[in-house]
């Protein structure tokens, strides 16, 4: 299975072009997806729409600067993806500020949805001179993936169900088991799909069912 996916990745990758001037590297899907995340994560410093707040360019009473607003009227746009990434997943206190570090709450597709909704704010000017600036790619993105795999792994579960509304699987803690919700209950996908488990799983350890 994880051969199979990158080998999708893989393929995914080989058909990265240059973006236009006009062309962005994200999908209105991680747009919307990264508006949730920046919600939850990010609005309480930068602002629920990445303004961040009025007096962001003084400094408060220990001498440190605000966060900035991140949709295109501060300094984020002088900055690469990759550097816009490092920030997010490693914090900024190692460069002098006090963000803490994403890394352990946001996953890396999780952070290129953050940063596709702030840059979804950037007038189309201002996002053609940060990508002529760093020669930004178009890439790929993960939802194709994600999809493939969804796809691969209740394919058999989707002939035997027919029409039957199937939720997106889940990686469960116990390896190589995937969780699926179904209206009336769950099913756990083995062996990538090929088998199917109907009913409760329980650490015989603990005692404690799956997925509490």
């Amino acid at each position: 299975m994880a051969k199979k996916i990158m080998m999708i990745a893989a393929m995914l990758m080989s058909s990265q072009v240059m973006a236009s001037p006009t062309e962005r590297w994200y999908s209105d899907i991680q747009v919307k997806q990264g508006a949730e995340l920046f919600k939850q994560n990010c609005a309480t410093c930068h602002g629920q729409n990445a303004e961040a707040t009025p007096n962001w360019k003084q400094t408060d009473a220990n001498g440190h600067y605000p966060p900035p607003p991140l949709n295109g009227t501060a300094h984020a746009w002088h900055h690469d993806l990759d550097l816009l990434r490092r920030t997010i997943r490693e914090g900024g206190i190692e460069l002098g500020g006090v963000m803490q570090p994403f890394k352990d709450k946001l996953s890396s597709g999780d952070i290129d949805r953050v940063i596709a909704y702030f840059q979804s704010k950037w007038p189309d000017e201002l996002y053609q001179k940060w990508a002529g600036q760093f020669e930004v790619t178009a890439l790929p993105s993960l939802t194709d993936v994600e999809t493939a795999l969804s796809n691969s792994l209740t394919r058999f579960l989707r002939q035997r169900l027919g029409n039957v509304e199937i939720g997106a699987p889940q990686k469960t803690a116990i390896e190589g088991l995937w969780q699926v919700s179904l209206k009336n209950g769950t099913v756990y996908l083995m062996e990538g799909g090929k088998y199917a488990l109907i009913g409760e799983v329980i650490n015989l350890e603990s005692g404690q069912k799956l997925g509490q």
